[in-house]
């Protein structure tokens, strides 16, 4: 049990794939569970492949569950990712595949002899479908297992989803825009008017920010006849202290200027390991160079733009051109 306990407390992160973190899961209703036992295959997906003997213990851990008597509650969410979801347009073993219609859960299975474990079998063309699909959120599924309403859980994975995405509400505020018909199907529930789907949204939020201690904002927009969650977007650099998009150029002005000094074996890991010691704040020459980039190549005033309180340089940008 403690062994077991202990290869868990590793490493609880999953990259879910987008598809699955946009989409529902029919016939779920508003059940949580389900989607709690997505995220616990996702992780041995991730590190076994798709087919994976696993101890009851171990997934029960993993689903937040602790006593035998929960092990019905995981038979019937089995039951309901068993249920066929559509897929088109893909490559399957070097063919293009048009449709496809079969469950994320092919097989699940527990033989009397040895029942404290259970066999899973993932489908391997759904789960080549979806990597071919969209990119991956990361999600800590211990955080996930604390939530008790399926508000709660969709909205904040939807959150970390679309984070960082770029939209129009301005500067660091992230939002994304949801109508009823897909906040029902991503919830389960039939709501019929914003006023019904707001009472379960505020739940969500509550949870939210209770379990995670992040705010998100929400209103229904009559005009667009869309929900709207909107949030604050912290630094997703925090040391880093010039403008991203002048990383590049800065390590292009560094080794034009050191090009005879310098050994380097491997270009492109030479400039991946300088950009992170850029954005780590590592690179004891950052002033140095960066002040001289913008003196020499642009004919730019570094002190306008500095903050000497902070030690950040405002990107000059904003009030003239584009690099």
């Amino acid at each position: 049990m403690e062994n077991i306990k202990k290869k868990i407390i590793e490493s609880l992160t999953i990259k879910k794939n987008n598809t699955l973190t946009d989409g529902y899961i029919p016939k779920s209703g508003k059940a949580i569970l389900p989607d709690k036992l997505i995220n616990a295959l996702y992780w041995k997906l991730e590190r076994e492949g798709t087919q994976f003997q696993m101890s009851m213990v171990e997934l029960r851990s993993m689903l937040g569950l602790k006593h035998g008597k929960d092990d019905e509650r995981i038979y019937k969410a089995i039951a309901i990712l068993q249920t066929p979801i559509q897929v088109r347009d893909f490559t399957f073993q070097g063919k293009d595949v048009a449709w496809l219609s079969t469950p994320f859960l092919h097989r699940a299975l527990k033989w009397k002899e040895g029942q404290n474990f259970i066999e899973i079998i993932l489908d391997d063309m759904i789960v080549e479908a979806l990597k071919q699909k969209a990119g991956y959120t990361a999600i800590d599924i211990e955080i996930c297992n604390a939530f008790k309403t399926k508000y709660g859980l969709k909205i904040y994975e939807m959150y970390l989803r679309y984070y960082h995405l770029p939209n129009r509400e301005g500067k660091e505020v992230g939002a994304i825009k949801k109508s009823i018909d897909n906040l029902n199907r991503l919830f389960g529930t039939e709501y019929k008017t914003p006023s019904e789907m707001k009472r379960g949204i505020d739940r969500g939020l509550n949870e939210i920010e209770k379990i995670t201690g992040e705010f998100i904002n929400s209103f229904y927009n009559k005009i667009e006849k869309k929900f709207v969650f909107s949030w604050h977007q912290k630094s997703k650099y925090p040391n880093l202290r010039i403008p991203y998009n002048h990383i590049d150029i800065l390590i292009d002005w560094y080794l034009h200027h050191n090009e005879d000094k310098l050994k380097i074996k491997s270009l492109p890991k030479y400039k991946q390991s300088l950009k992170k010691s850029i954005i780590d704040d590592e690179f004891k020459e950052l002033d140095n160079y960066y002040r001289g980039l913008l003196r020499w190549k642009y004919n730019v005033e570094w002190s306008k733009y500095y903050d000497s309180a902070r030690g950040v340089y405002r990107n000059f940008e904003d009030d003239r051109g584009r690099v």
